[in-house]
């Protein structure tokens, strides 16, 4: 049981588990006790994509694909582009709360963004300590921070503001761990704009996949009313565990780089709850109540095409992230561009023509098979041969051991 345990606080599957708890744990108390204030909760839960997604292109990937010069001080690098980044992410927060909340006054715009600037630092750490300390340690930084998150928003019921609940263990991990780092001189601190340099790339398509994750909801009220972003959501919620999964196999391949296998028992799982999520909504109208009445009386059509396009999404997703890994970020950039432009030609197509959300969850599908065709394509001729997507063993052809046989030594 120790030993399962040790494998599990190693496996980002649990800071995945933990990180989600806590977000929706803060949210639900929220909700309960300050349903004044739960407005801000919600829109600091999508700002903190930000952090998680900006630093993951900033460090974590430029990490995983090994093209970080091997002199550099991975702490400090990680450290500096956590700083340079953090002002700009404070203006597009603050902006983004006043937008959004006109009345809201200036410290409560504040409370909102504090947590989100803290998480740059703390995601820069987690990957910085990933690639130089155990990934016990590592997974320590998230772990702690969801942890003594959901601890202090106990304390909602004597008046916490819940927007500020991440801040005291935000701050008691990011002491730790800063108390824990190596000492200065071993290796070169790259300059500033060096070490934003380096993840830009890989920004650049991040961004393009936030985009696109925000043009959706927009493209399905458009073309069928408010009930089909009621459906849209209610359908994410229904995949969270899916999401969780996923969200965590495509961290453990970042975290690992090229060492990293196709076949996990991670992606097992994905799987598993992929079929067993899209079987239950298939087949219980009343289950899929529970989330909304607008999915309820979704077609039996609409609900199957919609599982189909989380399918056709896992694979991408997967392919992707190997051909990431294994490419020259110019030529991952490239296919990164490609696949958006796929996507968001279908989500065109769906504007010109359709009108339906079951018609645009089918063009979902059908737009995220052909993004798979596109990165097989990419895979088999760019990049890495070990990148290229793996063939099914064979009887009659052994499997190449990556093993080499040892040479007989010479007399």
């Amino acid at each position: 049981m120790t030993g399962l345990l040790r494998r599990l606080q190693q496996s980002q599957l649990s800071v995945q588990v933990m990180t989600r708890l806590a977000n929706v744990g803060v949210f639900l108390l929220a909700s309960w006790l300050d349903s004044g204030h739960v407005a801000f909760v919600a829109f600091q839960g999508v700002l903190l994509a930000i952090p998680y997604t900006l630093i993951e292109a900033l460090i974590g990937r430029p990490q995983s694909a090994g093209i970080v010069p091997s002199g550099w001080d991975r702490e400090a690098w990680a450290t500096r582009t956590a700083a340079v980044v953090t002002l700009p992410v404070a203006v597009i927060g603050f902006t983004a709360v006043s937008v959004t909340f006109p009345e809201s006054g200036i410290f409560d715009r504040l409370l909102v963004v504090l947590p989100v600037l803290l998480q740059l630092p703390i995601e820069a750490l987690f990957w910085s300590m990933s690639a130089t300390r155990s990934r016990r340690r590592a997974n320590l930084v998230p772990q702690l921070v969801a942890a003594g998150t959901l601890a202090t928003a106990a304390f909602a019921t004597a008046g916490l503001r819940l927007e500020i609940a991440a801040v005291p263990a935000q701050l008691a991990v990011l002491a730790w761990a800063l108390s824990r780092r190596s000492p200065r001189g071993e290796g070169i601190r790259p300059g500033l704009l060096a070490g934003v340099r380096l993840g830009v790339t890989y920004c650049v398509a991040a961004a393009a996949d936030l985009l696109y994750v925000i043009a959706l909801p927009a493209v399905a009220g458009v073309l069928a009313g408010a009930d089909a972003i009621v459906v849209l959501r209610a359908m994410d919620l229904a995949f969270g565990p899916f999401h969780v999964a996923l969200a965590a196999t495509t961290r453990e391949d970042l975290v690992v780089g090229r060492g990293s296998r196709f076949r996990t028992g991670a992606r097992l799982l994905t799987v598993v709850l992929l079929v067993g999520i899209s079987a239950t909504v298939v087949a219980s109208p009343d289950l899929r109540g529970l989330l909304a009445a607008a999915l309820a009386a979704a077609s039996f059509g609409t609900v199957a095409f919609y599982c189909a396009y989380k399918a056709a999404l896992m694979t991408s997703t997967w392919l992707s992230t190997r051909h990431m890994i294994y490419s020259a970020p110019a030529t991952y950039l490239a296919s990164a561009i490609g696949s958006r432009t796929i996507a968001f030609t279908a989500l065109a197509v769906a504007l010109l023509w359709l009108r339906t959300t079951g018609d645009l969850f089918l063009l979902l599908a059908v737009g995220e098979l052909l993004v798979v065709a596109w990165f097989v394509l990419r895979l088999r001729l760019t990049g890495d041969t070990a990148a290229r997507p793996p063939e099914l063993p064979s009887p009659r052809i052994p499997t190449p051991t990556l093993v080499r046989p040892r040479q007989p030594q010479e007399k």
